[in-house]
């Protein structure tokens, strides 16, 4: 007799400055930090970390999600994490031409002998959020189309 275990949940959710973004219980989270991945399960002691773009990846009981998300930063608790951050997207609605364009202004600010420190700090981030953009979608895309070939 096959006993199901009940996982232990926290509460997430993902504010931008236009929306909240997602809201939901999880049972695991990893966050792109200044430090690398940070995974978080719920019963976590508290903290705030600085975010830097990159993937976050959500454990939805059965369901794992994964969406990209820009600058900010994460409260956690011991039962719910707040994310903070400029933007956030789902891989599905990520233009990946428009994302490359991106990618490419980026490195060209950021190898520019005439761009200022400020404006290679800002060309950073932008390098970091198109790289994670495409990745993703990419990622995104290549899933899709391994369900169809089952």
């Amino acid at each position: 007799m096959a006993e199901t275990v009940k996982k232990k949940k926290m509460t997430v959710e993902v504010v931008t400055p236009y929306d909240v973004f997602y809201e939901g219980r999880v049972t695991s989270i990893v966050i792109p930090t200044l430090d690398g991945q940070f995974g978080i399960l719920p019963g976590h002691s508290p903290l705030v970390v600085a975010i830097t773009p990159g993937i976050v990846r959500i454990e939805e009981e059965d369901e794992k999600r994964s969406f990209v998300i820009s600058e900010g930063f994460a409260e956690i608790g011991q039962n719910a994490v707040i994310i903070v951050c400029n933007a956030a997207e789902w891989p599905e609605k990520i233009d990946t031409t428009r994302a490359k364009e991106a990618l490419e202004r980026a490195m060209s600010k950021y190898n520019s002998v005439t761009s200022t420190e400020q404006q290679r700090i800002y060309a950073r981030h932008a390098i970091r959020r198109a790289k994670a953009r495409i990745a993703i979608a990419e990622e995104w895309k290549k899933s899709k189309k391994d369900k169809w070939d089952q």
